[in-house]
């Protein structure tokens, strides 16, 4: 499959670089066979010739430098990158990785071989190998194979364009309704609510041939219920949303092979972090002959008691 990685910039100079260190080190990347698309929003505070000499001089290989010539903010860059990479350049899937986080040389070869394993069934939407889960390297040994059912942030993730393509109709008309003529940060939360909460009335889609069909009980939903002052208004809420009513399941191998630093943001502070558990991340630096030979899907933890993914 044709492969992009689409990596995003805005500021934190030090983010981009501690992260764009880690992809380089990574086989698929120096040895090109994905194509990396580096995207820098612009605007005040942007930093893009900071970011662009940090690129230029890493030695990393790369196939594009986009850079926009205004603030898109975050939900317009994520959906644009998706619109240009799989709608106009007709990649088979897409890699996101934010500027913060680190992976080990065998994530793109692990994520990929996950991708593969799950174009086999209808009903699986996005792959990753990024997950909260405390541990060492020895408690996490046998555990090399184990996939789970995930609502977890998507500060990485594979989406192909299988997926896309039943999903993007809600994301366009959000980036339409909300996104088009405004600032991100001043996006109408309460609009955006009532457009949620009306995706979440409709039919979720039944699919038909080869499927996942995870137990009821393992299914988790992102919004059981929207709370109209605090529920999320982001894009990546309106991407769950949207592939939880298409009838598609996030997925994440148990065993995380990256790491998640953002601990100061637009959106996350110290405690912030701290409080959604990303202090307790667990051994992630796998090398090359430590991947897994197969996957299987688990529902029940070891005490056989259903495992439950809330929306992050």
């Amino acid at each position: 499959m044709r492969t992009a990685v689409a990596t995003f910039g805005f500021g934190r100079p030090e983010y981009f670089s501690r992260m764009l260190k880690s992809l380089g080190e990574c086989p698929e990347i120096s040895g090109q066979t994905i194509d990396l698309y580096h995207y820098l929003d612009g605007g005040a505070d942007a930093m893009q010739d900071s970011l662009k000499q940090i690129i230029e001089t890493s030695g990393v290989p790369y196939s594009g430098i986009i850079a926009r010539s205004e603030n898109y903010g975050v939900g317009r860059q994520l959906i644009g990158a998706r619109r240009e990479l799989l709608d106009e350049q007709n990649y088979d899937r897409v890699i996101l990785v934010e500027d913060d986080i680190e992976v080990c040389e065998s994530y793109f070869t692990t994520l990929l071989s996950l991708s593969d394993w799950a174009e086999h069934y209808q009903d699986v939407g996005t792959v990753q190998v990024w997950n909260v889960e405390s541990g060492g390297q020895q408690q996490f040994q046998s555990k090399l194979e184990d996939v789970v059912l995930t609502n977890r942030h998507f500060v990485s993730y594979c989406l192909s364009k299988r997926v896309w393509d039943q999903i993007k109709p809600i994301l366009y008309d959000y980036e339409r309704r909300f996104l088009s003529k405004r600032k991100y940060s001043k996006r109408p939360h309460y609009r955006i609510r009532w457009f949620i909460s009306r995706q979440i009335n409709k039919s979720i889609k039944q699919h038909v041939g080869n499927c996942l069909n995870p137990p009821p009980q393992a299914i988790s939903h992102p919004f059981p219920k929207i709370n109209w002052r605090t529920s999320p208004t982001s894009q990546d809420a309106i991407t769950s949303i949207a592939l939880h009513m298409s009838g598609l399941h996030r997925i994440t191998t148990f065993v995380p092979r990256a790491f998640y630093f953002g601990e100061d943001g637009v959106h996350c502070t110290p405690e912030v972090y701290r409080e959604m558990g990303f202090t307790e991340q667990g051994y992630w630096q796998w090398g090359l002959t430590e991947l897994p030979e197969k996957f299987e899907i688990r529902y029940k933890d070891e005490a056989d008691k259903w495992l439950n993914s809330i929306y992050r």
